[in-house]
């Protein structure tokens, strides 16, 4: 499907509406909250001290809010030997792709020393990606180009054979809106979502962040960093990495803020036909673990559906003291499906 036609993405996801529906199983194994997928096994990777390479990456997309052509900025990270599983990374809302490769606490690396290559990217409107007005974007069109960039990875920007695309919040909202509606990819990694927010954050997004996205074309999410620092982080989080994270954040784009509240994956969460890792910080307080269950359930048409619930941890928690934890159960987890096999 070429960049043109995704962008029919948006109108069909109207016709989809409320009363979409698909009659499904979920078929194979639902392991509770806290469990981890395949940590046992060990298919055979590189040698923990080979080196890695890095590299900076351009994509070419058409945003379909606009229809103007832009340039997503990425790294690219890859293994000694030749990967055919690249692992496609996506940030939250006042982030950029470096929240997955932060010193100490890297997402990137572990996945490129186990034997996929991986793709950071600065969504459109944030970091590298600049967007003149942040209105002129939306959840579907995130999503949208999240499919662009698929397809690029299958064809000129690597040749893979499967991509397993992850998510951060938002990031993941964009993940799983573009698995359900376009595919083309191996597994879904879904990391502090879920369609069940919490009271307080509706609260914040109906009394400030929405109000604050209409008066301009970006604004900070949830309206300082002392309340981003509390409402992302647990009290046990790393004082010196919390501040650094907040030194760290950028404004999102107010067209995000405005659609994102719906959360339209919901509505193709069913069609999800590939393994879904859902993560969450058991002391989330944008997306708490207790509606986990009901979660697991929306993806009726996955074959396997993973909970890992990460004990302490608040909404950032790859950032939080155990977060190089939460990534190796990521990382085994894509280890251990039949589809993915590292390279070696």
């Amino acid at each position: 499907m070429t960049g043109g036609e995704r962008r029919s993405i948006v109108g069909r996801m109207g016709r989809l509406g409320g009363r979409f529906g698909v009659v499904a199983l979920l078929l194979g194994s639902v392991l509770a909250p806290g469990s981890t997928a395949g940590a046992e096994r060990r298919p055979q990777s590189p040698p923990a001290d080979a080196p890695i390479t890095k590299q900076a990456v351009t994509f070419t997309v058409v945003n379909p809010a606009d229809g103007g052509r832009y340039a997503l900025a990425g790294t690219r990270y890859d293994p000694p030997c030749v990967a055919s599983t690249v692992v496609l990374l996506l940030h939250d809302l006042s982030y950029t792709k470096e929240v997955w490769d932060v010193a100490g606490y890297s997402v990137a690396q572990p996945f490129a020393h186990a034997g996929y290559s991986v793709v950071i990217l600065d969504r459109l409107g944030y970091g590298a990606s600049p967007l003149p007005d942040g209105r002129h974007v939306s959840a579907l069109a995130y999503a949208d180009m999240t499919g662009q960039v698929v397809d690029q990875l299958h064809k000129d920007h690597g040749g893979f054979m499967e991509v397993v695309l992850g998510g951060h919040g938002t990031g993941a909202e964009a993940a799983e809106l573009e698995a359900g509606l376009t595919g083309g990819v191996a597994a879904v990694m879904a990391l502090g979502y879920t369609h069940s927010p919490s009271k307080e954050l509706l609260a914040d997004l109906a009394s400030g962040d929405v109000p604050r996205s209409t008066a301009t074309d970006y604004e900070y999410f949830l309206g300082t960093p002392a309340h981003r620092s509390e409402m992302f982080y647990s009290d046990d989080g790393d004082p010196a990495t919390v501040a650094a994270d907040a030194a760290a954040a950028v404004k999102s784009p107010s067209g995000e803020i405005q659609s994102v509240g719906a959360q339209p994956s919901g509505k193709v969460a069913g069609r999800i036909a590939v393994p879904v890792y859902l993560q969450l910080g058991q002391r989330d307080r944008l997306f708490p673990p207790e509606f986990l269950a009901a979660e697991v359930a929306s993806f009726r048409s996955s074959p396997h559906v993973v909970t890992d619930v990460v004990p302490g941890a608040g909404h950032t928690f790859m950032l939080h003291p155990i977060g190089n934890e939460s990534t190796f159960h990521l990382v085994s987890w894509v280890r251990n499906l039949p589809a993915t096999p590292p390279c070696s």
